[in-house]
């Protein structure tokens, strides 16, 4: 049988990817996205498709029968690095526009459904808001199954928490989530082998990030004629550039004997990125941030170009192709998403969706 799929704030169709992916017969009989950079996308990958539009003004009688309701809202008014509006029904948020879906569960009465968003949804900020839209969705009729999945237990080198909620319609067989999976795949698989030079930072933007050593610090330094000189250690070179270290009061050369010391808010003020290693690259400045350094991984990628990575003892921005490959998504799909939208969509698109992988795992539970 067909599994009939509406897939809500669809993005570039991350669900539909994943059940793609997986083999399993389906039709999605329509979507509900309003970005048109993301519908661009969508349809360069997946083909027209039945659009219908903001959410909030569908009309109940154009929803088209489906077996499967996904719906990834927004999440900027529950997210952390968000302004923290929340989503009380009526508020007029964009995270608010959950609420909008209820007309959709209660007309239709799809058998399966898939919430996703940020793990700030269940945090006591926001929890009595998603304990009401569960005691909701248990008087239609379903069963709720819910729990946080961690992109890198799944297949992918990103840090990435994320919420999940299946519901089943009636009786069922109990749902039980994936099993975490050993991490194979490294940050430095994905890299493309060659990148532009416009995504290297340049001096003034490395000093930013660079911790400098004081004469008081005691790690591996070396100045004067060894500057020029690698130390190594594992295979790994850790020579750094002049221009990293120069300042008043501080040793014009550091070479730390593990890697790039890259300011970190911790007791010793910094975390050592070796080659591979990803770096969260937002608020250079700011010596208050913490794990800014993720071994052989990356932290969660967000709508802007923000994520870098140690790349030939050099310190980069993570390309659109990287950053789509750790959403799951194939080199095939970016490549037509490519065609038709800038470098900032693109970022923006991969930010916004779901990890491919941990959508199969669901689905393979799940069908």
């Amino acid at each position: 049988m067909t599994l009939r799929v509406f897939e809500a704030f669809a993005g570039v169709g991350s669900q539909r990817m994943a059940l793609r992916n997986l083999g399993i017969d389906h039709e999605v009989v329509a979507i509900a996205e309003i970005d048109k950079f993301a519908i661009k996308s969508y349809e360069a990958i997946h083909g027209e498709t039945n659009n219908l539009g903001n959410i909030s003004q569908i009309k109940t009688e154009d929803i088209p029968d489906h077996d499967l309701f996904t719906y990834s809202f927004p999440c900027q008014d529950i997210s952390v690095a968000g302004k923290g509006l929340g989503l009380d029904e009526g508020s007029g948020t964009r995270s608010g526009l959950l609420w909008e879906c209820q007309k959709v569960i209660a007309v239709k009465k799809p058998k399966y459904l898939l919430l996703e968003n940020v793990k700030n949804l269940v945090s006591k900020k926001h929890k009595h808001n998603f304990d009401l839209w569960l005691e909701w969705l248990e008087k239609q009729g379903y069963t709720n199954y819910w729990q946080v999945l961690n992109a890198k237990d799944y297949g992918i080198p990103q840090n990435r928490e994320r919420v999940f909620v299946v519901s089943i319609l009636g009786e069922h067989e109990p749902y039980v989530f994936p099993e975490k999976q050993e991490l194979t795949l490294r940050l430095k698989d994905v890299l493309e082998d060659e990148v532009d030079e416009k995504f290297y930072l340049d001096d003034e933007k490395t000093n930013k990030l660079v911790y400098r050593f004081s004469l008081k610090d005691e790690p591996f330094l070396l100045g004067g004629e060894q500057k020029n000189q690698a130390i190594k250690k594992d295979g790994i070179s850790t020579t750094l550039t002049s221009s990293m270290g120069t300042g008043g009061g501080h040793l014009p050369m550091i070479n730390c004997i593990h890697g790039i010391p890259i300011k970190n808010g911790t007791k010793k003020g910094y975390l050592e990125a070796v080659e591979g290693d990803g770096i969260d690259l937002a608020y250079p400045n700011s010596t208050a941030r913490r794990g800014r350094v993720q071994r052989d991984t990356v932290q969660t990628l967000d709508t802007s170009n923000s994520k870098g990575v140690v790349d030939n003892l050099r310190i980069r921005k993570l390309t659109p192709k990287e950053c789509w490959r750790l959403m799951g998504f194939s080199d095939d799909d970016f490549h037509k998403a490519e065609q038709v939208n800038s470098n900032t969509q693109l970022y923006k698109q991969a930010g916004n969706s779901i990890v491919v992988d941990v959508l199969e795992a669901i689905f393979k539970e799940l069908f």
